[in-house]
């Protein structure tokens, strides 16, 4: 017999067979033995690894950028940026230094953000010499053709226009003779698939893309240009769908049956829509204002409006139920998306009291899970269609000495209205996630592969639930404490946590909003009442307000708290905790017992009551407010409190930019934080060091006597 080593396999049989007779002791020691060695092994791969920016760690990419003479760049720590591709492109780039698709693509590299070059000298309207004749740079522009009107004034705008002297590295000139224009898109596509339109009027046929019913306009899923040498397009950038560009392509698909789609190319087209399961043909789509909610015309047709994220069906009998793919706009993971969330996960899981335990270890154990899908095939006490349903399992299922770790994964982006209660016992640790069961090897049949219980992946769905979730810790206080994690969520509604004995609530990656149905005050609160053993931490979750009565201990990292947009409304309430805020955008009042926290924005008023613990790192808060001692904070004084204030895209919570600092925005506030980035919840994007990366190689790669400015569209 031969045991699991490859250095134990490697022994004459007689050997093994006496080693087994004896317990093993030597195939025990070869382990230890061939662990060493797979250290040794590995370590060496690595080294031949980082050798080559393909493969290497990215601690290497400095050291090879500096072999190749590439300086002035930054790391972006959690942004979801690497230096490797600039790097790597380096000596294509040298090549072609000076052209603007080379400029493209570095602006891309250095900063992540999809981008677009225009050299404004070629759209200037001048006197044309008779051997240099250029057609299309007329003075004035054709007014019967309104689809080019509509880009005036946008990266793809190809009207001339007349000089403008002023210098664009301040960004106040454009169309100049030196003059060459940066474009970036900072705002990121999120594709959502299978999300189920939300019926405005069911009857009238009204229904609107985001399950919230919310006028939300749809953004393009930008498409990987072809070559380094392809200008970007607008098909090529996450901007927002424009009615004109929509309505054009779909009358020629409709008109000429070779045209080639643009926006509506499989396998991922800008919008997708399906009616009672049956998907609709993009030939029986139209583009419409539909501002006024106007029906579509006879004959079958779907209207949709981009601007709006709005959609009308024909007349006739209502549908059952109507799914849409799209893509919505946003800064970064942050809130209910259907991104990558395990990392986010896993710092919430770590932090949530206990240690939880890894999925090995879980399943290995007998650990409980239930999944939920509204299409999935029922199997009972493991499969259902309801999160109640999965709940109501949970609440019933034998109880077990010591407790028991739970998990109910959501696996599709579904609306689910219902309200959930939940109870956690003593103990007992419950985690309520949106999830997907990837495709495993079917045990039954070879070579088949089928989605099965079992581990889970954190990503690619997003949940609506309409309603609220109440959740109650049981047990005294004498026995162990229970927890609570719900990760991937958006909820209409608000969480509740009743008086009980729950000891950690962990909420990551969601976004709770006012309800569109009564609820009362707590649309989009997150409140706990009366629990003297609990501690709330939201980690890069959005709602409305934290409410906190008799609750000791709460923590904010990489959130926003908007409170309905008022400066003057609390946003943080927790008079009797203590709290700790990392990386957050509070837009209203906070009180607390006592507060720590860095690198935040807290617009409203702060009000602590114990003003002798804690401290406030390089962070933004009124100069008024009653606070422990501040370090390095914004504004200093008087004369900088009218000056030195943060400056937002937008505060609204339907708007894609939500909680973004602007471009305009105090550089107290840009580069205040504690790693000279930006301040707020979107401070992990490195978004100050991204433009800094941009700026340092310009001068290598813009052709002498140029001078180029940024612009951010989004």
């Amino acid at each position: 017999m031969t045991g699991g080593s490859p250095v134990y396999d490697l022994l004459p049989a007689i050997h093994r067979i006496r080693d087994t007779e004896r317990g093993g002791p030597l195939e025990a020691l070869l382990g230890i033995v061939e662990e060493e060695w797979r250290r040794l092994v590995d370590d060496v791969d690595g080294m031949y690894d980082d050798w080559f920016i393909e493969t290497c760690d990215e601690w290497v990419v400095p050291y090879i950028a500096d072999l190749l003479g590439v300086q002035g760049l930054s790391s972006v720590v959690g942004g979801g940026l690497s230096r490797r591709a600039l790097v790597a492109n380096t000596l294509a780039y040298r090549r072609r230094k000076g052209t603007p698709a080379v400029l493209e693509q570095v602006a891309r590299d250095a900063t992540g953000w999809p981008a677009r070059v225009v050299e404004y000298f070629q759209l200037l309207g001048t006197t044309q010499h008779l051997d240099h004749i250029r057609p299309a740079n007329v003075r004035t522009p054709d007014l019967r053709d309104s689809a080019p009107l509509e880009l005036i004034g946008t990266p793809f705008d190809r009207t001339a226009h007349t000089v403008d002297v002023r210098h664009i590295d301040t960004g106040r000139g454009r169309h100049g003779i030196p003059h060459v224009g940066l474009h970036l898109w900072r705002l990121g596509a999120y594709a959502v698939a299978g999300a189920d339109a939300r019926a405005v009027d069911q009857d009238l046929g009204q229904w609107t893309f985001d399950p919230a019913g919310r006028d939300v306009p749809l953004f393009n899923r930008p498409r990987t240009e072809p070559a380094l040498t392809h200008l970007a397009e607008e098909v090529d950038v996450p901007g927002q769908l424009r009615r004109r560009a929509l309505h054009d392509e779909l009358t020629a698909l409709r008109t000429d049956p070779d045209a080639t789609p643009v926006f509506f190319a499989e396998p991922t087209p800008a919008l997708r829509v399906q009616v009672d399961g049956r998907p609709v043909d993009p030939r029986s789509l139209i583009c419409a204002d539909l501002s006024t909610w106007s029906r579509p015309a006879a004959g079958g047709t779907v209207a949709v409006d981009p601007v709006l994220g709005r959609l009308t069906l024909p007349p006739g009998v209502p549908p059952r139920r109507v799914l849409v793919d799209y893509a919505y706009g946003f800064p970064g993971d942050l809130g209910a998306g259907p991104y990558e969330r395990r990392a986010t996960l896993a710092d919430g899981l770590t932090v949530a009291g206990r240690p939880w335990p890894d999925q090995a270890t879980w399943q290995h154990e007998g650990g409980w899970q239930v999944g939920v899908g509204r299409d999935l095939e029922p199997v009972p006490g493991r499969i259902v269609r309801t999160i109640g349903d999965a709940v109501r399992l949970w609440n019933a299922r034998p109880r077990r000495a010591g407790g028991q770790v739970g998990i109910i994964a959501v696996t599709d982006s579904a609306t689910y209205t219902e309200d959930v209660s939940i109870e956690v016992e003593a103990g007992d640790r419950l985690l309520l996630v949106a999830a997907y069961w990837p495709e495993r090897e079917s045990p039954d049949v070879p070579g088949m592969r089928a989605r099965r219980p079992g581990s889970f992946v954190a990503s690619r769905v997003w949940p609506h639930l309409i309603g609220s979730i109440h959740v109650t810790g049981t047990g005294s206080d004498e026995e162990s404490p229970c927890g609570f994690v719900l990760s991937g969520f958006s909820v209409e509604g608000g969480l509740t946590v009743a008086r009980g004995n729950l000891g950690s609530l962990v909420v990551t990656n969601c976004t709770f909003l006012a309800a569109q149905r009564e609820y009362g005050p707590d649309g989009g609160v997150v409140d706990a009442t009366d629990d003297p053993r609990l501690t709330v931490r939201l980690l890069r979750t959005i709602c409305a307000q934290v409410r906190l009565t008799g609750v000791p201990g709460l923590g904010l990292t990489d959130c926003i708290v908007h409170a309905d947009c008022e400066l003057d409304a609390p946003a943080v309430d927790a008079a009797s905790a203590h709290v700790e805020v990392q990386a957050c955008t509070i837009l209203g009042r906070t009180r607390a017992r006592s507060l720590a926290g860095s690198d935040s924005i807290l617009r409203g008023l702060v009000d602590v009551q114990v003003r002798q613990q804690g401290c406030l790192r390089f962070s933004y808060l009124p100069l008024e407010s009653r606070s422990p001692r501040r370090y390095r904070c914004q504004p200093v004084d008087l004369a900088g409190a009218s000056r030195i204030a943060p400056t937002f895209t937008s505060v609204q919570p339907a708007d894609p930019a939500l909680g973004q600092l602007a471009a305009d925005c105090p550089p107290e506030i840009l580069t205040g934080a504690e790693d000279e980035g930006e301040m707020g919840a979107f401070g992990f994007l490195g978004q100050h060091r991204r433009k800094a990366n941009l700026t340092s190689q310009l001068d290598t790669y813009l052709r002498f006597g140029l001078e180029a400015g940024l612009f951010f569209r989004t």
